[in-house]
């Protein structure tokens, strides 16, 4: 099977074409007419809040559509065989389209498939998949945002020790779904510009907070000259920002998290938590309908947008441009207009 399609790094001028036509596609009539579609929303994991706020956006999305969606997914991001489960019956259903988050890119390259063969359009949403047969894929690039994890934790280290040295650890969700493959591997490739840092330890967490939270424990006791640990997802910052507020290690050991729960926020704004990796799951969701609609109609679409990424600290996180980003609920959409500067620039974020 094919690779999935590397993660753009910017939003072309193709996209954003694609977005004006796309609104003057979705207009008034369109909502006076579609009332009766329904696009699933098939997504990792039902327990995490990462994953409502990507409903979240979904919803607000089939609001402006005229349009209904369905939320669908497993609890967890191991249960891929109750994924699969529900893209099959998703094509026996035959929507008009599917949004689909694959917790396994391997495993779900043949469902996107069966899909795509049904006349099905796939948008997939935050994770790459094993084929090319989709309709468009809207993600962050993630090795990217593990290198931005990575540098924040080295930067850490500087600002409380004096020098970027010394023995760091890192939390794994998932050692199968494509994102946090990368986001690991992008973690690892920025370790390798700080000589004198040495990666000392790993766990697989399984998705599991408690469990992130007790093997976060178990390193802290292991490695008493630990300086740092990554938490590649929002269960590992939640399990280990617990073990480190526990432990009061916040003034010993540097903490950088992914994503952006209350709780996680929290422990941003005390200090236990020094660095927030922050995606955009309201996009995702966002964006994902809207796609997927505009797919269902026959529009092309661009074959990959990246969503972004941005890094709160403590310093930072009270800040306005982080505040939809960290609360979806306070996620307000204005208008896009083009950068400063000549007709032809592109946001490079």
């Amino acid at each position: 099977m094919l690779k999935s399609t590397p993660i753009s790094h910017r939003l072309t001028p193709v996209a954003l074409a694609f977005t004006a036509a796309t609104g003057l596609l979705m207009g008034s009539s369109a909502q006076a007419q579609d009332q009766d579609i329904t696009i699933p929303v098939v997504i990792k994991a039902t327990t995490a809040s990462y994953w409502q706020a990507v409903f979240d956006g979904a919803h607000q999305a089939a609001d402006k559509l005229g349009i209904q969606i369905e939320e669908l997914g497993p609890a967890n991001e191991t249960e891929v065989a109750r994924q699969i489960s529900i893209m099959e019956n998703l094509v026996s259903r035959q929507p008009s389209a599917i949004v689909l988050a694959p917790v396994s890119n391997d495993a779900l390259a043949g469902p996107v498939e069966a899909a795509t063969d049904a006349g099905i359009p796939v948008v997939i949403i935050d994770s790459g998949v094993d084929t090319d047969r989709y309709a468009s894929l809207i993600a962050t690039d993630n090795f990217a945002a593990g290198q931005r994890a990575g540098h924040a934790l080295a930067g850490c280290i500087e600002k409380s020790s004096g020098n970027a040295s010394g023995e760091v650890a890192y939390l794994r969700t998932n050692p199968n779904g494509e994102s946090l493959v990368s986001r690991d591997n992008g973690f690892l490739d920025a370790m390798k510009q700080y000589p004198d840092i040495e990666v000392v330890d790993n766990r697989v967490a399984n998705n599991d907070t408690a469990k992130a939270m007790n093997d976060t424990l178990d390193l802290l006791n292991r490695y008493p000259d630990l300086k740092g640990i990554f938490a590649d997802n929002q269960l590992m910052g939640d399990g280990a920002g617990t073990a480190f507020a526990e432990q009061n290690a916040a003034d010993d050991v540097c903490l950088v998290a992914f994503d952006s729960s209350e709780l996680e926020v929290d422990f941003l704004r005390q200090g236990v938590i020094d660095s927030l990796v922050v995606q955009d799951p309201y996009m995702m969701g966002y964006s994902g309908v809207w796609f997927a609609y505009a797919a269902s109609q026959g529009v092309a679409l661009p074959r990959s947008v990246d969503t972004g990424v941005h890094v709160a600290t403590t310093d930072s996180v009270d800040e306005p441009d982080f505040t939809g980003l960290l609360d979806p609920k306070q996620r307000q959409l204005t208008p896009y207009l083009a950068p400063t500067g000549s007709a032809d620039s592109t946001d490079s974020n």
